[in-house]
């Protein structure tokens, strides 16, 4: 086995050949040259030469998934974790965005409509999880899952039709929801995140929609996929990537003191690709890392942050909004740095000033935009938390986000009133 096809859709867009060490070189066919010419990323342009090993292994290997996962993944297959040409070959049937990758000797079935039920299996992949989590991981007993989502947390990409869950049995058919487990290390994530999933709605972020539900005795988190669309009960997939990816920017590098991307490097991105929307996206860019700094959301990193290809390239909506403040034992460090600060107990006026430069704000603007919400969210994080306890019953955790936010709301004001008093 040495070469891939990668699909977009139904057309062959390029090939993947084996390089050292289990890395991928891409290469685009000649046909998609010619006829469309299209680029699946803006780090790997539409060209007739093949790409570098390192771009392309650094934009296909974040479409995999990481920790233990991968480890029990490739563990199960027999091929080495660090074999990305071998983790593709096996799981990139259905991969985020666009994207199918199927062995060059095998005929891709692109009839849609094709799944099979697992209510039955996945109860018991919750069981185990529950029983023993060390050893169990959810995609992982998903055995005859051809497909990829990538990310450090424990999830599994699945079609939903009514209170049924379903993979596909091959390339026509795709997933259409994401869904993430209760976690024995983290009390209560699912409900933290579906909370500030639901806070993000009510001040004005895009997301997608999500829910909590019940499978059995067990509560997950389910999020619809903003890369799928229905068209004609047919499932279509839309193409995207993270910053990551359009980058080139390695997954083990995600974190910006590991080399990642920062928001000064997210600016230019987005300057130069999204340009036509003018302030509104530097805006958004704000506003998301006010909310993550309310939250207490420390973690989000490069791959946290996407762009969808369509006719035009467009800002994705918000995902993995999640309160790691919650945890004393997560890490008290952002992943993207505020100006040049990382620590949350250091963050002062300077750290926004210095912020205000890398997205060529001019800081009263700043200020404004950050006053703006923390209004927002001190109006609606009270009623959101409220209409949860309503709804899925009470949690400690609840508490927990009310106390972060709180503390998060008054320390961001002084640092405001510090930074611009008039």
């Amino acid at each position: 086995m040495n070469r891939l096809l990668v699909y977009w859709n139904k057309q062959i867009v390029g090939t993947l050949s084996r390089h050292t060490r289990g890395r991928v070189q891409f290469q685009y066919s000649e046909d998609w040259f010619e006829k469309i010419g299209r680029s699946i990323s803006v780090s790997l342009p539409c060209l007739k030469e093949k790409h570098s090993p390192g771009v392309s292994t650094a934009f296909f290997e974040n479409l995999l998934p990481e920790s233990d996962a991968r480890s029990i993944l490739a563990f199960n297959r027999r091929f080495d974790k660090k074999d990305t040409f071998a983790f593709l070959e096996c799981f990139g049937e259905d991969c985020a965005g666009a994207l199918s990758i199927i062995p060059e000797e095998e005929e891709p079935d692109f009839t849609p409509g094709k799944y099979e039920n697992i209510d039955s299996a996945l109860n018991d992949a919750l069981s185990k999880i529950q029983t023993d989590p060390k050893k169990h991981q959810l995609y992982p007993e998903m055995k005859n899952a051809r497909l990829s989502i990538a990310g450090a947390q424990d999830k599994l990409p699945v079609y939903i039709e009514g209170d049924n869950f379903y993979l596909p049995l091959n390339s026509g058919s795709a997933t259409t929801h994401i869904i993430k487990p209760a976690s024995p290390y983290y009390p209560n994530i699912q409900r933290n995140e579906a909370f500030c999933m639901d806070l993000a709605f009510c001040v004005g972020l895009k997301v997608p929609s999500s829910r909590l539900i019940k499978i059995g005795g067990h509560e997950i988190f389910v999020i619809e996929r903003y890369d799928r669309k229905k068209v004609n009960n047919n499932i279509i997939r839309v193409h995207q990537e993270d910053f990551c990816q359009a980058m080139g920017v390695p997954v083990n590098r995600k974190y910006q003191e590991n080399g990642g991307p920062g928001f000064a490097q997210c600016r230019e991105l987005v300057d130069e690709y999204l340009s036509d929307q003018g302030f509104d996206i530097r805006r958004t860019l704000v506003l998301i890392m006010v909310f993550n700094y309310l939250i207490g959301n420390h973690d989000a990193h490069g791959k946290n942050f996407s762009i969808i290809h369509e006719q035009e390239i467009e800002m994705a909506p918000f995902y993995d909004l999640v309160s790691t403040q919650v945890y004393p034992n997560l890490e008290a460090k952002f992943a993207m740095a505020i100006g040049q600060t990382f620590r949350y107990d250091r963050i002062k006026e300077h750290s926004f000033i210095a912020f205000a430069r890398d997205l060529k704000i001019r800081p009263r603007k700043l200020g404004e935009l950050m006053g703006g919400m923390v209004e927002s969210v001190s109006n609606a994080y009270g009623s959101t938390l409220s209409n949860h306890e309503k709804e899925y019953g009470p949690s400690t955790i609840y508490q927990d986000l009310s106390n972060v936010i709180q503390a998060n709301i008054k320390h961001l004001e002084i640092l405001i009133d510090s930074a611009w008093a008039k």
